[in-house]
């Protein structure tokens, strides 16, 4: 229904009343955290330097989060920037995502881990631990069935939002081809619930059925982690790498600089790293795994 009133009505106004939610209910949630669990453990976790834990495998994962995260591999801020004006600065609106999305995120990090710590939970056990393991956790301190019912709201706003953002990207494509938005919601809101059965189903009725089990990368994966693995370790990069040579090699310098509003020289220097570094980069990650 949000995405299906536009961009303003829809879109924009619901980003303005999800984000100071989504940003509250972060801020509560983490000030109850920090007083019930383990801080020490939290921040030794997420901010000391363990170099044994360097590697290309680590770096693949952090560069499929980031494209995750601010939407790059999934053009998520092309499409965006589409509906802006000129009056907007592309290059002011990127450093503020970037800086905003790193801060929401050591946030969340400071409102989950210290519970996670202090009752003994492993921080790597993926949806178990959010759906499963940590429910059980605040149950058993002071308050924390209001904790989990803002946990739980946490969540709710964090992936309405997310799904807000990412149907726009394929209703935009639609409306393109001469479709009215409201069809293009609607055919798009199924055809992504339909897809997202395989997800739930991996964790009941097929949480046995482990399809790439040839493989020995995926020998014990269902199809959520199959999905989970290709999409933030593959497709993902993919897109990015992709993106980095159509914008390098495509669009002429002047034209990028006019858009993100810097000189040509500075530009110019943009689009030889888009190019050959960064695509560089990107394959070396992706291309690791299977190397090994």
């Amino acid at each position: 229904m949000i995405v299906a009133r536009g961009i303003s009505r829809g879109v924009e106004g619901a980003c303005k009343i999800l984000m100071p939610i989504l940003i509250g209910l972060i801020i509560g949630l983490g000030l109850f955290s920090m007083t019930q669990g383990d801080t020490t453990a939290t921040l030794r976790f997420l901010f000391r330097l363990d170099s044994a834990h360097l590697s290309l495998r680590v770096a693949l994962n952090a560069l499929g989060l980031g494209f995750f995260s601010i939407g790059v591999g999934l053009s998520l801020m092309i499409t965006y920037a589409a509906y802006a004006g000129p009056e907007v600065s592309l290059l002011r609106v990127a450093i503020v995502t970037i800086l905003g999305d790193t801060v929401v995120s050591i946030a969340a990090g400071l409102a989950i881990f210290p519970i996670v710590f202090a009752e003994g939970l492993d921080p790597a056990s993926g949806p178990g631990l959010m759906f499963i393991t940590l429910p059980l956790a605040f149950a058993r301190i002071p308050g924390g069935v209001y904790a989990a019912i803002g946990f739980f709201l946490l969540l709710i706003v964090a992936a309405l939002a997310s799904g807000i953002s990412m149907l726009e990207m394929s209703v935009a494509a639609l409306t393109r081809r001469r479709w009215s938005r409201t069809r293009a919601t609607a055919v798009s809101a199924i055809a992504c619930w339909l897809c997202g059965l395989a997800t739930v189903l991996s964790f009941n009725c097929w949480a046995s059925w482990y399809p790439l089990a040839a493989i020995p990368t995926f020998a014990k994966s269902t199809v959520f982690y199959v999905l989970d693995h290709l999409t933030s370790n593959i497709m993902l990069p993919l897109g990015g790498f992709a993106l980095a040579l159509f914008a390098g090699w495509k669009l002429p310098a002047r034209l990028l600089a006019e858009e993100i509003g810097v000189g040509v020289r500075k530009a110019q220097l943009l689009q030889c790293l888009l190019r050959y570094f960064v695509p560089t980069c990107i394959a070396i990650l992706a291309l690791f795994p299977f190397w090994r």
